[in-house]
C-alpha cells in the first residue's frame, strides 16, 4: 500500500530518552517550540527518586533505547538527564556520543552536551541558577553550570520532590528568576536546569526585564536537535538562543 500523505515527522524525528518514569512537561513544551513537521520519539527511563541504582539502570535503558530509536530511523537521538550522562564520568559522556554515532549511523547528543554548546555560543559567564527541586539538591544542580563553564553567583530551588515536578506552577521559573536577579544584579545569565518543569514561558520575559540571557535545559536540547537536523529557521518567543543562533 502506498500513500502520498506525509508522515507527522517529515522534517525531523527527534528521539529523546526521558529520565522521569512519568514524563509530562517535556513533550508539552517541546511541541510549543518546534515547527510543524518535527516530532518527538520518547522513551521514559526509570527515575522516580534519583537514586544511584535508578541512575545506573536508566543509563542501561537509554543505551537500549538509543539502538531502538536508530532502528526506527530517528534523525537524531538525545540522551536525557545530566546525572545519567555524567554518571560514568565527563570523558565517558563525550566518548559515548562518538561511539554511538559510529555504531548507529545517527546523530547523537545529550542534555549535557546541548547545554554546554549553548552556553558557549551565548557567552554565558556569571550565572544564577533556579531549579524545581528541593533545596538539598541545589549545590549539586548548580554545579552543572560550573561544569559547563560558568561562575555561579547564586542558586535556589522551588522545593518539589522529583516525582512531582509536573505540578510546579507555570510562574515558578519567573518568580525565582526575578528573585535571583535582584540578589545578584551582576549576573549575565539565568540558567534553568532540568527540562521537566515549566520554563519556556519565562524566557523572553526575564531576558527583556533584566537584559540577560536565559538558558533552560529544554530550550538547549530542542535548539541543538533542530539545528543538527538542518532546521535553521529563527524561532521567536523562546529567547536569544532561538532568535540568534
Amino acid at each position: 500500500m502506498t500513500s502520498n500523505s506525509r508522515m507527522y515527522g517529515h522534517r525531523a524525528r527527534i528521539g529523546y530518552t526521558s529520565p522521569p518514569l512519568t514524563t509530562e512537561v517535556f513533550p508539552y513544551e517541546f511541541y510549543k517550540i518546534v515547527p510543524d513537521g518535527v516530532t518527538l520519539v520518547v522513551t521514559s527511563l526509570a527515575i522516580t527518586v534519583r537514586s544511584k541504582d535508578e541512575v545506573d539502570n536508566s543509563y542501561d535503558i537509554s543505551m537500549k533505547a538509543a539502538r531502538e530509536m536508530a532502528a526506527s530511523r530517528c534523525d537524531l537521538i538525545c540522551l536525557g538527564g545530566v546525572p545519567i550522562n555524567m554518571s560514568r564520568g565527563a570523558a565517558n559522556a563525550k566518548q559515548m556520543i562518538v561511539d554511538l554515532e559510529s555504531e548507529l549511523g545517527v546523530k547523537v547528543s545529550t542534555s549535557a552536551s546541548a547545554q554546554e554548546k549553548a552556553m558557549g555560543l551565548l557567552g554565558c559567564n556569571k550565572l544564577v541558577v533556579c531549579h524545581p527541586y528541593e533545596e538539598k539538591d541545589t549545590d549539586r544542580i548548580a554545579s552543572y553550570g560550573a561544569h559547563f563553564g560558568g561562575q555561579i553567583l547564586g542558586a535556589r530551588g522551588w522545593g518539589s520532590p522529583f516525582n512531582q515536578i509536573g505540578r510546579v506552577p507555570q510562574d515558578a521559573a519567573l518568580i525565582m528568576g526575578r528573585e535571583l536577579m535582584k540578589k545578584h544584579p551582576d549576573a549575565d545569565t539565568i540558567l534553568m536546569p532540568s527540562p521537566h518543569w515549566p520554563t519556556i514561558g519565562a524566557i523572553d520575559i526575564l531576558e527583556k526585564e533584566f537584559g540577560v540571557t536565559v538558558l533552560t535545559a529544554l530550550q538547549a536540547i530542542v535548539w541543538d536537535a533542530l539545528r543538527r537536523t538542518g532546521i535553521d529557521e529563527k524561532i521567536q518567543g523562546y529567547g536569544r538562543l532561538f532568535r540568534e543562533f
